[in-house]
C-alpha cells in the first residue's frame, strides 16, 4: 500500500493516528446499524466504476477545505461527490450534509437551502449566514453543495463566509465552473474509462475481446442501464463492439451513455450507433471552437431531442417551466394547446418517461414527475429559442393562481392539513410563479393575489420570513397600489401584517393594518371582509402590547362585521383570550366556550386547536390542571396533525406551565425546551420571552426549596433569565399579561431580597445583555448545583464510582455509548445542541478522558448503558 492510499484510509476512518488505541478501548459488540449522521439520498441505481477517481477525490478532500468537482453537465459530478461523501462519513464527527440547489432559481434562497440541510432556521433581524456560521463553527462536518453553476456567485459568497468562520468545516461542491475562492482546489471530473479500439472482428478470441470491453467503465454503465430498460439485454460478442463505439463517440459521459442505453427499448445498439454517427458529425462541424466535452454533451442532448416527434419536443420544452416537479393535472393544464392536445398530454408524458427524459416517482399514491436539471435547462433554452418562454411561463403562473384559488376554501375546513401538504409539495412552483410575476410588467394583481393565497401556508408551516419577503416584493411592485387592484392590495397587506405579528414584529404589523383599514373603509361594502380581518390583526397587536380595552373594542368591531360573513370563530376566541389576559376569567370562559363550540361545528382544525389552547390556558390559571392537560393535549395533537408550528409551540408552552405549577421541573424544562425550539424556528420572540419567564420562575422555586448554601446560585440564575426576558419584551414592546403581573412582581421582590440589590441588579443586567439564543441556552442548561442535588441511580451492592457526573451528564454518556451524535442526543433530551456540547466537555474533564469512544467504554463498564442493537 503506498503512502497516498494509506493517508486516504486514515482520513476515511476519522481517526488518522488513533486506530490501535481505538481497537484496545472500544467495547466488543455485535455489528449494528449506526444512527444516520447524514442526509445523503439512497441511490436506486448502481454506481459503476470510478475507483481511482473516488480515491483521488477522497485524498484531496483530506488536504483541502474546499474541493470543487468541475465539468459539464452530465459528466457524473453529483454521483461521484455523493459516493465519496458517503465513504468519508466516519471522518466527520458531526456528519455529512447535502444541499441540492437544482430546484432553486433565486440567489437569496441559497443560505435557506443550506440551513434546511443543516436543520437550522432564520432568526428575525439576523443574516442567515451568521446563524449558519455560529452553528458550524464548533463542528467538524462536510457540506456537499450540488449544482452550484446557476447560482455560483451566491454560493461563493456563502461558502467563503462559512470557511472563514468555521475552521473544521469542509465543503465539497459540484459546479460547471469553479467558485473562484482563495484556497479552492478544483478537480475536473474525467470521463468514464473507455475501451481500447479493437477491430470490429478481433483476431483474438471472442472471450478475450468481450473481457477487454467489460474492463471499460463506460461499457459497463451502458450494459447495466440497458438491462434496466430492456431486461433481456446482455453484453455479448455480436453487440459489444457496437456498444464500445457508442461509448467512445460519447466520450465516456455518463448522462449521454445513459440516454443512449435507454433507447434499447426501441432500437438495437447498431441502430443507435448509426444515428449517433450522423448526428455527431453535424454537431462537430458546427462547433469546432467549443470544448470537446461541451460538444459531446450538446450532441447527446440534441440527439435525444431530435429523436422526439414534434409533439414530444413541444411537451418537453413546456415542462421546463415547472420547478420542483409537477402532477399530471398541472401538465395537462399548462402544456396543452398550440400543437399539443390536452387528451394527449398523458401519453406524451409517458413517452418522455420511457425515454429517460422525465423522471416519474410515486408520491402519496399518485405519480409525480420532474426533469433532471441538465435536461430542464436544455429544454428551457429550446423554449427560449422558439420565442415562447414568456407565453408558457404565463400559463404556469395562471395555473398556480387558479390552483391557489381552488385550494383556498379547503384552508378553512376539515381537510386543511391535506391541502397544506399540497402547498408544501408545490412550494417550488409557487416560488417560480411568484418570481415570474414580479419580473414581468403588468402582473401586479396576480403577484398580490398569489402571494395572499400562499400566505396561510407560509404562516402555518413556519415560512414566515420568506412569506414576508415575497409579500413585500408584491406590494412594492409597480402598479400594485392601482385602484383596480384594491381588493388584492388590502388582502396582501393583511397577510403581511399577520406574518409580522407571528414574528412579534408588532410595529410593522400595526403599520400595515392601519394602511389596510384605511383602504378598506374607502372600498365600502366590497372591503368589509378585509376590514374585519385587519381589525382582528390590529386587536391582536394591541393585546400583545397590553392595551386590553382598545383590543377588546377592536375585536368587537371585527365580530360585528364577521357575523355578516359567518367568520366569527377566531374573533370569539381572541375576545376570550383578551379577557383572560386582563384577569376577567368569567368573561373569558364564556367567550372561549362559545368559540370552541363554533370551531368544532365548523371543523377547521386550526381554529379548534386555537380555541382548545385558550380554554386550556384558562383552566391552568384556575388551577384545574386535569382539565387543562386534557384540553391542551388535544390542542397539541390537532396542531401537530396540521403542522402548525406557531400553535404547536403555544400548546407545548402551556403544558409546561402545568408542570411548573405542579412542581415537575424536569417535565417542565422538556416541554419548554421543545416550545422554545419551535419559537426560535418561527421567529416568535414574544412567545420566547414568555417561556423564559416560566424557566426563571422554576429556578426561583427550586432555590426556595434548596438548602440555604445553594440558594444564591438558583436565585442568580432566575434573576438573569428574568432580565433576559424583560429586555426582550422591551425590544418588542410586548407586555406581560396583566393577570400575571402580581405574581411576577412578588417573584422579583423575592429575588431582590434573596440576592441583595447589587447582586440582583448585576444578574438582571447580565441577562439583558444576552441574545435570545444565548438566553435560551442559558435557561435550558442544567446548573451544577441543581444537577448535583439529583439522587444517583439505585444499584445492587456497592455503588459504582461515577466520577462525580450529574444525572444529566450520565444520561449524555449513556446516549454516547449508544452511538448517538450530539444532535440526536439534543433531540432525545429536548435541549439545545450547545447544551449537549457543554455536557460532553464536562464529562471529558471530570473523567480525564479525551474522546467520545472512551466515554462510551466508561459508560458501558459502569452499567449506565448498553449500546443499541
Amino acid at each position: 500500500m503506498n503512502s497516498d492510499q494509506s493517508s486516504v484510509l486514515r482520513f476515511a476512518s476519522g481517526h488518522p493516528s488513533a486506530e490501535p488505541e481505538r481497537a484496545a478501548t472500544a467495547p466488543e459488540t455485535p455489528e449494528q446499524p449506526q444512527p444516520a449522521r447524514h442526509n445523503l439520498p439512497q441511490q436506486l441505481s448502481s454506481f459503476v466504476g470510478r475507483q481511482r477517481e473516488r480515491a483521488e477525490v477522497a485524498r484531496l478532500l483530506a488536504t483541502t477545505r474546499l474541493l470543487t468537482l468541475t465539468g459539464p453537465g452530465g459528466c457524473g459530478k453529483t454521483r461521484l461527490a455523493l459516493a465519496v461523501a458517503g465513504e468519508c462519513l466516519p471522518a466527520f464527527e458531526h456528519g455529512v450534509w447535502l444541499t441540492e440547489l437544482a430546484p432553486l432559481a433565486e440567489a437569496d434562497l441559497v443560505p435557506q437551502a443550506v440551513a434546511a440541510a443543516l436543520g437550522q432556521h432564520e432568526q428575525p433581524g439576523r443574516p442567515l449566514a451568521e446563524t449558519l456560521a455560529d452553528y458550524a463553527r464548533p463542528r467538524r462536518l462536510l457540506l456537499v453543495i450540488d449544482n452550484c453553476e446557476h447560482l455560483v456567485a451566491a454560493c461563493a459568497r456563502l461558502v467563503e463566509a462559512l470557511l472563514r468562520a468555521c475552521p473544521e468545516l469542509h465543503v465539497l461542491a459540484t459546479s460547471r465552473e469553479p467558485l473562484g475562492l482563495p484556497g479552492e482546489t478544483t478537480w475536473p471530473v474525467p470521463p468514464l474509462s473507455l475501451p481500447a479500439r479493437l477491430p470490429w472482428r478481433s483476431p483474438a478470441s471472442a472471450r478475450a475481446s468481450l473481457a477487454a470491453y467489460e474492463q471499460s467503465e463506460a461499457v459497463r454503465l451502458f450494459a447495466e442501464r440497458a438491462r434496466a430498460a430492456q431486461p433481456e439485454f446482455r453484453l455479448a460478442e455480436p453487440n459489444a463492439a457496437w456498444v464500445a463505439d457508442i461509448c467512445r463517440r460519447l466520450d465516456g459521459m455518463p448522462l449521454a451513455i445513459e440516454l443512449a442505453a435507454a433507447r434499447t427499448r426501441a432500437l438495437s445498439v447498431e441502430q443507435i450507433a448509426e444515428r449517433l454517427d450522423d448526428r455527431f458529425r453535424l454537431l462537430t462541424g458546427g462547433h469546432r471552437t467549443a470544448p470537446a466535452r461541451h460538444q459531446t454533451l450538446a450532441a447527446t442532448l440534441d440527439w435525444s431531442y431530435a429523436l422526439l416527434p414534434a409533439a414530444e419536443q413541444l411537451a418537453l420544452q413546456r415542462l421546463s417551466v415547472f420547478a420542483g416537479g409537477w402532477g399530471l393535472p398541472a401538465a395537462e393544464a399548462v402544456c396543452a394547446g398550440a400543437g399539443v392536445e390536452a387528451a394527449d398530454v398523458l401519453d406524451l408524458l409517458a413517452r418522455l418517461v420511457d425515454k429517460s427524459l422525465v423522471v416519474a416517482e410515486r408520491q402519496d399514491g399518485a405519480m409525480r414527475y420532474h426533469l433532471q436539471e441538465t435536461i430542464r435547462q436544455y429544454a428551457q433554452r429550446r423554449l427560449a429559442e422558439a420565442g415562447e418562454e414568456a407565453f408558457w411561463r404565463d400559463r404556469h403562473l395562471d395555473y398556480f393562481v387558479q390552483w391557489g384559488e381552488a385550494a383556498e376554501p379547503h384552508l378553512s375546513g376539515a381537510d386543511k392539513a391535506a391541502w397544506l401538504s399540497q402547498f408544501e409539495i408545490e412550494h417550488d412552483n409557487l416560488r417560480a410563479a411568484l418570481a415570474w410575476s414580479l419580473s414581468s410588467a403588468g402582473k401586479a394583481r396576480q403577484s398580490l393575489h398569489l402571494a395572499t393565497l400562499t400566505g396561510p401556508f407560509w404562516r402555518l408551516h413556519g415560512y414566515s420570513s420568506e412569506g414576508r419577503a415575497r409579500l413585500a416584493a408584491a406590494l412594492a411592485q409597480p402598479g400594485a397600489e392601482h385602484p383596480e387592484n384594491a381588493a388584492e392590495w388590502v388582502m396582501a397587506l393583511n397577510q403581511a401584517a399577520t406574518l409580522a405579528f407571528v414574528q412579534s414584529d408588532y410595529r410593522v404589523s400595526r403599520a400595515l393594518t392601519q394602511v389596510s383599514i384605511a383602504c378598506c373603509r374607502e372600498m365600502g361594502a366590497a372591503g368589509q371582509f378585509a376590514l374585519a380581518w385587519a381589525l382582528d390583526i390590529l386587536a391582536d397587536v394591541e393585546s400583545e402590547e397590553g392595551n386590553y380595552a382598545v383590543s377588546r373594542a377592536l375585536f368587537e368591531q371585527a365580530l360585528a362585521l364577521h357575523k355578516k360573513t359567518r367568520f366569527v370563530e377566531h374573533t370569539l376566541t381572541m375576545l376570550g383570550w383578551v379577557a383572560m389576559r386582563a384577569g376577567d376569567y368569567e368573561s373569558a370562559a364564556t367567550r372561549l366556550d362559545e368559540a370552541l363550540a363554533h370551531c368544532r361545528a365548523l371543523g377547521d382544525p386550526e381554529l379548534i386547536g386555537q380555541a382548545l389552547a385558550g380554554r386550556g390556558e384558562l383552566a391552568v390559571r384556575q388551577e384545574q390542571y386535569g382539565l387543562a392537560r386534557s384540553l391542551l393535549e388535544e390542542s397539541l395533537t390537532v396542531r401537530r396533525g396540521l403542522g402548525e408550528k406557531w400553535g404547536i409551540a403555544i400548546s407545548l408552552g402551556t403544558l409546561g406551565w402545568i408542570a411548573l405549577r405542579q412542581g415537575d421541573f424536569n417535565r417542565m424544562r422538556g416541554l419548554l425546551a421543545e416550545s422554545l425550539a419551535v419559537r426560535l424556528d418561527t421567529g416568535d420572540a414574544g412567545g420566547s420571552a414568555w417561556c423564559l419567564e416560566k424557566l426563571a420562575e422554576a429556578a426561583l422555586l427550586e432555590g426556595q426549596a434548596a438548602p440555604a448554601s445553594q440558594r444564591s446560585e438558583y436565585f442568580q440564575r432566575a434573576a438573569t433569565i428574568f432580565g433576559a426576558a424583560s429586555a426582550l419584551r422591551a425590544r418588542l414592546n410586548s407586555a406581560m399579561d396583566q393577570a400575571d403581573r402580581p405574581e411576577f412582581e412578588r417573584n422579583v421582590a423575592a429575588l431582590r431580597a434573596g440576592l441583595g440589590q447589587d447582586a440582583f441588579a448585576a444578574a438582571w443586567a447580565a441577562g439583558g445583555a444576552m441574545t435570545l439564543e444565548q438566553a435560551t441556552d442559558y435557561a435550558l442548561a442544567e446548573p451544577e448545583v441543581i444537577a448535583a442535588a439529583q439522587p444517583l441511580p439505585a444499584a445492587e451492592g456497592a455503588q459504582p464510582d461515577l466520577g462525580g457526573l450529574t444525572e444529566r451528564e450520565r444520561q449524555v454518556a449513556a446516549l454516547i455509548a449508544q452511538g448517538k451524535s450530539n444532535r440526536q442526543i439534543a433531540a432525545a433530551m429536548v435541549v439545545g445542541v450547545r447544551t449537549v456540547e457543554t455536557y460532553v466537555t464536562r464529562i471529558l474533564a471530570k473523567l480525564g478522558l479525551d474522546s467520545r469512544v472512551q466515554i462510551a467504554t466508561w459508560a458501558i463498564e459502569k452499567g449506565l448503558a448498553i449500546p443499541q442493537r
